[in-house]
């Protein structure tokens, strides 16, 4: 009778001892797979943030309008006081090669002469050239998406109905770290001409704060007078 219970504790006692001898070792593969999960977050950490610096090909946030200026994707272009327009040849190649055909201009543009955006604006169409804006858009959320991924936001289809005169609405827009893609529709205002928008933009840009001239402040003034004079000359 006593051969029963002598095996019960028997077993009981090789399972606890089971048990302490694989916990260590369970907790070490835990630790082991946060470490690894922790490594692979950091790695595509830095992808992410490589990739919201690069503003278009081998231009990238934050540089001057000089450095621009001797990339591929804009040298030769036109020279504004915050702007530089990409040089018609190569832009008339770039869409060539991606076979979009309704592209107006391409720009990059400034603030403290640092890069902190990219302009894509089309030609204004008339209605029946709708389809072919939007096909345009679908052409760019291809090549932005091999890139990038999925968009965080995209439109299932566009109906005429949506534009209103002067308004713009989201088409696609993709969040890459501190960049920010976006694709606007919209509708001209004093025309029934219809356009898209691309704007590529980084957060973390310009860096360098702003620091007023003479004229901005004597300007700046000038508004806090007149608008003092106008609250104490009402009610």
């Amino acid at each position: 009778m006593l051969i029963l219970p002598m095996m019960l504790i028997t077993i009981s006692c090789n399972h606890k001892q089971k048990e302490q001898t694989e916990s260590p070792q369970t907790k070490t593969l835990t630790a082991t797979e946060i470490r690894n999960q922790d490594i692979q977050d950091s790695l595509k950490q830095v992808k992410t943030d490589s990739l919201a610096l690069i503003a278009w090909g081998d231009v990238k946030f934050g540089m001057t309008m000089k450095k621009v200026l001797t990339t591929e994707n804009f040298k030769g272009g036109r020279k504004y006081s915050n702007s530089i327009t990409m040089e018609y040849e190569r832009e008339r190649i770039f869409t060539s090669s991606i076979g979009v055909s309704n592209i107006a201009r391409i720009q990059a543009k400034f603030k403290e002469n640092e890069l902190t955006r990219i302009n894509i604006k089309s030609y204004n169409l008339t209605a029946n050239y709708i389809d072919d804006l939007v096909r345009d858009c679908n052409i760019f959320i291809s090549n932005f998406t091999k890139k990038y991924g999925n968009p965080s936001y995209q439109k299932d289809k566009v109906n005429i109905s949506e534009f209103n005169s002067g308004e713009e609405f989201e088409y696609a827009k993709y969040q890459i770290g501190d960049k920010t893609i976006t694709i606007l529709l919209g509708e001209q205002n004093r025309e029934v001409k219809f356009y898209y928008k691309i704007y590529i933009e980084n957060d973390k840009f310009p860096k360098k704060k702003h620091v007023q001239t003479e004229k901005e402040k004597k300007e700046e003034q000038r508004r806090m007078k007149e608008a003092k004079e106008i609250k104490e000359n009402s009610f």
